[in-house]
């Protein structure tokens, strides 16, 4: 309903248009007491970087949290990850992307950076933090998909956007994320977000590229993986409980794979009957492949003796602009410094 342009979904965000506008300016409202003062915004110890989104999921912003983190360890800092924890499955993901750092799932921001720099962290990377301005940051990251992109999204609930555009305003740097569309139809989202009135924040461009299928379980406790022209022709059973489940698919498909679709809800828990459902219908497929985050909940009860599960693992590349991705991260680690 949010991204259909017929005339019944259209009607239908006709008719929740004023539901929209009192979240619009309620959100509003929210932000000026901030903006002004009226809110308070904790600052902590050391400094705080927020990756987020402008809309409900779908951006990427797992796995561009997990590459910010690995460019603050490649450069001599001690990371920590601090996110609300809806779903467990996020915390165990981030946990696996970066061996070693500290994960903390606490509702209140600002208690889980105070309990991020108790635990030695330098640099605290706040996961889907942009609307939490109760928590004080140094860099403000937002991540725009480009499959998800339209100048005429509605705000909740007759849309996806959490807050107007306007509020991009805010974003120190803007990554355009894509994962099946083009780069040029992601340089087009980079233009128009360039266009907007008073927009502050860079703009890059980051393709969420598929970079290996990696079996989710092995006998000997490691990642065994194929290569991506391995699913060529073949058929896939393919499983997506995510925000984007289409550019999953996508991705797939362009990887030459003959794809059987089963959707889930964002964050479902997935139980042993799910699993055997699906067991069930992998028949006649050679693969079963599921996104990362699904295989975190759905490999412990995968039955041993059906179609192997394989997740689709993601990598974050820069397409254009990397510098600026590079500055910004240089002066919050000339701020940890003097901070130590």
């Amino acid at each position: 309903m949010w991204y259909d342009r017929t005339a019944g979904a259209g009607t239908v965000r006709a008719l929740l248009s004023p539901l929209s506008w009192l979240y619009g300016l309620i959100t509003a409202t929210r932000n000026a007491m901030y903006d002004r003062g009226v809110l308070r915004a904790h600052r902590a110890a050391v400094p705080v970087v927020s990756v987020g989104n402008l809309t409900v999921g779908g951006t990427g912003k797992t796995p561009f949290t997990a590459y910010i983190v690995g460019e603050l360890r490649s450069a001599g800092h001690s990371p920590a990850v601090v996110m609300r924890g809806y779903g467990e499955d996020e915390v165990h993901l981030h946990a696996r992307m970066n061996p070693g750092v500290p994960v903390i799932a606490n509702a209140d921001r600002v208690a889980g950076i105070r309990a991020a720099v108790a635990s030695g962290a330098d640099v605290v990377v706040l996961d889907d933090g942009f609307q939490h301005r109760r928590a004080a940051r140094d860099l403000d990251i937002v991540l725009v998909s480009t499959e998800k992109w339209a100048k005429w999204l509605h705000v909740l609930p007759a849309g996806p956007l959490r807050e107007s555009l306007r509020s991009l305003n805010r974003a120190d740097l803007i990554v355009v994320t894509r994962k099946s569309a083009s780069e040029g139809e992601a340089r087009t989202v980079a233009d128009s977000l360039r266009a907007l009135p008073s927009l502050h924040g860079d703009i890059v461009v980051a393709e969420l590229a598929p970079s290996a299928i990696v079996a989710a379980s092995s006998d000997d406790g490691a990642n065994r993986s194929i290569a991506l022209d391995s699913i060529s022709g073949e058929r896939v059973l393919a499983v997506a409980g995510v925000g984007d489940p289409d550019s999953f698919f996508a991705q797939l498909r362009q990887l030459g794979a003959v794809v059987t679709e089963r959707r889930f809800p964002d964050h479902h828990a997935y139980t042993t009957a799910d699993a055997a459902r699906l067991a069930s219908i992998s028949h006649g497929h050679k693969y079963v492949i599921a996104t990362e985050k699904d295989t975190v909940k759905l490999a412990s009860a995968w039955p041993a003796k059906s179609v192997p599960l394989w997740y689709l693992s993601q990598a974050v590349r820069l397409s254009e602009r990397t510098s600026l991705v590079a500055s910004a991260l240089a002066k919050l680690f000339r701020r940890a410094t003097s901070i130590a």
